[in-house]
Order: C-alpha cells, then structure tokens, then sequence
C-alpha cells in the first residue's frame, strides 16, 4: 500500500519488516525485488545496486529459474541507469526468449532497451547475430501493422515475418516443397510466457505501449549496411521519439547520440586509409564544416584514431597505434614493476643486516 502511493521511506520499513518474518526463500526474493522496483521508481542507484547483489546472493542460494531469469531484467534495466551498456546489453538479450518481468516493464519497453544498448555496445560480429538477426527483435520490428505486432508479442504462430507465407504453404503442396529447400524466414517467437497471473498473454499484449519501432528498425539496420545518411536521420528519430521520453534513458540522450555517432564513423573510418572530407560528410548527409566540428572531439580525445588536413579538406587514419600504445604501457610497467623489485631487495638487505 506504502509503495502504491509513493512513500519509499514506509514501504521499505514495511518491506524489510515482512522480509525479516519470512522464511520461504521465493518470497524473500519476491521482496527484494520490489525494493529494487521501489528504488528504479525514485532513481535511488545505490539502493538498487545493493539489493540487486542481496537478491543474486538469495537466488544463488537456492533460487528457482523464473526468479533467476527475472533478476536478468532488473540488472540489466539497473545498468542502463548508471550507463553501464555493455554489461546491460548481454543481460536484457538474454531476457526477450524467457520475458515474465511485467511488473518491471513492459515487453516492447524491453525490446527497445535490449535493441539500444547491443547497438550501442556491441562489437559487429556479435551486433549482426544478437540484435539484427535475432529472432525476438525481428518478429516485433517485422510486423507490419499493430494486429501482427500483438500476434507476435501473443505468441500466434502466424504472426510476423513469414507467418502467412507457412500458412499457404499448408494448402499449396508445390510451394510447400520449393519453400523446403529455400532458405527459412525468421516466424514469431513464442512468447506466451508473457502472461503472469491470472492475465492471458492476448491480453497483456493489447496493454503494451504502442511504438513505432520502425526508427529503431531502420537505425540498425542502416548502421549495419553502412547507409549513413538513413542512419543519422533515424538517430535523431531515436533521439526525440524514444531516448529523450523514457524515464530511464533521458538523462543518457546526449552521450547515447555521441556514442553512436563515434560508432558509425569508426566503422566508416576503418575502411578507409584516407578520405575526403566532402566524400564522408555526402555519406552522411552533413555539412563538411559540421562533420569537421564534430570529429575534433573524438580525434582530440584520441576516442577516433584519425587526423583531420583542412589544407588537403581529407581525413586520414591513424594505423598500428593501438600497438604502439600497449607496447608503451608495457614498457612503462616494466620499470615501475624493476623499481618496486628494487626497493624491495634494498628493504632485504637492510632486515639482514641488522639481524646480523
């Protein structure tokens, strides 16, 4: 009642109240779980880190798979909030075949939080296979209106990309047969462990937000092909109608845009030795001056390894630093590892002599 109407201070004594009382272990774990959702509501970090851990130390102890497989959410939307999206991304991935955490998000939430920090995060080989070949994201961003997006998020066989095609192929046995040998389209995933409660999956569908996942779409698709201008055009659709909304990622907009900015033009750089100015700055359908601003951050901080001539108007990369920089480090640790070697032997010497 306390959490329901906001006041933390009283749901949590109450909480920790009832957690003391109780000595069924899933019900332990049910409580913390709602103090980390009492603390994601208020924004309270610390309070979510340190019952985030209490409730790993309580699953690990004996917990079963659907409380396991719901703690993947909470640490995952947790890290989001402190900006830790590489460590959030594998978590939230995981969490879209086996989703049950309703009373944390909702699934579709799930899916732009999961599509947007793999995107951000991962490298491209694994960016290729977890995000834009997933069948979890596919069956949602395939659906072409909100009919088959709630047959995908209901778990109807024939919802999704290549849902009708399996229907007619049960009455054409010719195209049944050329359909065998062709190669498979990704269907809807079977998602009818949505449901919790006494709430069917059909019904928990029709209560998901509606959204438009087609920027989404288009934003990883374009940043996987290298279509940077469709890229840069669908960030900022990202940016206004996903990233700047949600109550978890607003404070995140400013450096999520940057990162995917760094992002596209690491992949575009990598290709090149050198390039023109005029050629990246048409690929991504900017202004030469407003590219050469906005790379200077990135070349300064040595985030992109890369050098801009406004003389020859090109932008050439910068080769083998990587190694030069670990053989640096090692070197630099190498004498601070002999000096720490001979203080020690100095200190050796000094004890032997005095017992001498």
């Amino acid at each position: 009642m306390y959490a329901r109407i906001g006041d933390k201070d009283a749901a949590l004594v109450h909480f920790e109240k009832l957690f003391d009382k109780t000595g069924i272990l899933a019900i332990k774990i049910d409580i913390v779980l709602a103090i980390i959702r009492i603390a994601l509501f208020f924004d309270d970090k610390i309070l979510a880190r340190h019952n985030i851990a209490r409730a790993s130390t309580l699953v690990d102890s004996g917990g079963d798979w659907d409380r396991r497989n719901r703690l993947k959410a909470y640490q995952g939307l947790h890290l989001l909030t402190i900006r830790a999206h590489n460590l959030a991304a594998p978590l939230l991935l995981d969490s879209l075949s086996t989703f049950t955490s309703n009373e944390l998000c909702p699934y579709s939430s799930l899916v732009v939080y999961a599509t947007l920090a793999g995107t951000v995060s991962l490298p491209r080989r694994d960016f290729k296979s977890k995000v834009v070949d997933a069948p979890e994201i596919r069956a949602i961003f395939g659906a072409d209106s909100d009919t088959d997006r709630l047959l995908a998020l209901s778990g109807v066989p024939s919802a999704g990309t290549g849902g009708e095609d399996e229907e007619m192929a049960g009455d054409d046995s010719t195209k049944k047969d050329k359909d065998a040998t062709a190669t498979p389209k990704p269907t809807a995933v079977n998602l009818t462990a949505l449901a919790s409660g006494s709430a069917s999956a059909e019904a928990q569908a029709q209560a998901e937000p509606k959204y438009d996942f087609k920027p989404l779409s288009t934003l990883i698709n374009a940043l996987y092909t290298g279509q940077y201008s469709a890229f840069f055009r669908a960030l900022s659709t990202v940016e206004t109608e996903y990233l700047s909304q949600d109550r978890y990622l607003y404070e995140h907009t400013r450096w999520y845009v940057r990162e995917m900015r760094l992002k596209a033009y690491t992949q575009l750089l990598a290709s090149y030795r050198v390039v023109s100015l005029a050629s990246m700055a048409a690929s991504f359908g900017v202004s030469v001056e407003w590219l050469d601003k906005d790379l200077a951050p990135f070349i300064a901080s040595q985030r992109l390894q890369a050098t801009i001539d406004r003389v020859q108007g090109v932008v050439s990369t910068v080769r083998g630093e990587g190694k030069g920089r670990q053989y640096n480090d090692v070197v630099r640790q190498g004498d601070q590892l002999i000096t720490k070697l001979q203080k020690y032997g100095q200190v050796v010497r000094l004890r032997g002599s005095e017992r001498s």
